[in-house]
C-alpha cells in the first residue's frame, strides 16, 4: 500500500492504491504514520515527500473499510471513534511534529482525508490538473476529519472553509493557490521536478529552525502578541545555543562584506 524511497537526502512516500484512488484504510493510515516517523528518524533524510500513485493523490477514507459488514450502528460509532483516536490522531501528530519538513505533492484529485494530509504538510505543491474537495457533509453526513477542521480555516479563512465544507464543491489547483490553500500550482509535467527542487531546499535547512518555525506558526492563533513574542525569544535562544546559527551567521557576514572592504 506504500512505496518508500530514499534519494539524495529526500524520503518519498507514495500511497500506492491507484485502483481506489489511494483511499485511506485504517491499516494504510497506520503504515503511513510509521513511514513518516521512520524517515524522520533517519539521519540521512532531510525532507519527506508524500504523493499518490496513478492519476490521483488521495480520495480520502476507504468507506468499505470504514463501515465494516458486521457492526450495528452503536458498535460502528464506537469502533470508528476509537480508531480515529488510535490511528488518525497519531498520523496527524506524526506529520505536524515531524523532525524534518514534509512536502505534499498533489498529483491529482485530493478529497476528504487526502485534503487533511495536504493541509498538514509544511509545503503543498499541486499539479494544475489537481482538485480539492470535502465530501464529508454532502455525501456522507459526517464532519471533516484528519485535521481539516483545524487547518482549513487557518489557511483560507472561515467563509471559504465553511463554503468548501458545506457545499462540497471542487476547488481547482489554481484557485487553491490563489486562496492560499496550497503553496504552489505548477504544470503537470513540472510537478516532479519542482517538488524535488523544493524538497532539496528544505532538506538543506537546519531542521531545528524549520521545526521551530512550524511550531511558532501553528501556535500563533491561540497566542496574544506578548505570548507570541515570548515564544519567539525562547526559540531564538534555543537555536543560538547550538553551533549552527553562529556558523551560518559568519557565512552570511562573509558573503555580505563588500569586495575590498574592512571586516
Amino acid at each position: 500500500m506504500l512505496r518508500i524511497e530514499r534519494h539524495e537526502g529526500i524520503g518519498t512516500i507514495t500511497i500506492d492504491r491507484p485502483a481506489v484512488l489511494n483511499a485511506l484504510s485504517w491499516d494504510l493510515m497506520h503504515r503511513l504514520r510509521v513511514a513518516i516517523q521512520e524517515l524522520g528518524a533517519d539521519p540521512g533524510v532531510g525532507a519527506v515527500v508524500i504523493t499518490g500513485a496513478g492519476r490521483g493523490f488521495c480520495a480520502g477514507a476507504d468507506i468499505a473499510d470504514l463501515v465494516g459488514p458486521d457492526l450495528d450502528d452503536v458498535a460502528l460509532a464506537r469502533v470508528t471513534a476509537d480508531r480515529m483516536e488510535d490511528v488518525v490522531t497519531p498520523l496527524c501528530e506524526a506529520i505536524t511534529t515531524s523532525p524534518v519538513p514534509i512536502v505534499a505533492a498533489v498529483n491529482g484529485p485530493c478529497a476528504g482525508g487526502g485534503l487533511g494530509l495536504a493541509l498538514l504538510a509544511d509545503v503543498t505543491i499541486a499539479a494544475r490538473s489537481a482538485s480539492f474537495s470535502i465530501p464529508h457533509v454532502t455525501q456522507l453526513g459526517i464532519v471533516p476529519d484528519l485535521g481539516i477542521s483545524w487547518a482549513l480555516s487557518r489557511s483560507i479563512g472561515r467563509a471559504r472553509a465553511l463554503g468548501m465544507s458545506l457545499l462540497g464543491e471542487r476547488v481547482s489547483a489554481e484557485q487553491a493557490q490563489e486562496w492560499g490553500l496550497i503553496w504552489q500550482c505548477v504544470d503537470d509535467n513540472q510537478l516532479t521536478a519542482q517538488v524535488r527542487a523544493v524538497a532539496a531546499r528544505l532538506a538543506s535547512l537546519d531542521p531545528a529552525a524549520a521545526v521551530a518555525t512550524r511550531a511558532l506558526h501553528d501556535g500563533s492563533s491561540a497566542a496574544t502578541l506578548p505570548e507570541q513574542l515570548h515564544r519567539e525569544r525562547r526559540a531564538v535562544r534555543a537555536l543560538f545555543s547550538g553551533e549552527h546559527v553562529r556558523a551560518t551567521a559568519q557565512r552570511f557576514l562573509k558573503r555580505a562584506q563588500p569586495v575590498g572592504g574592512n571586516s
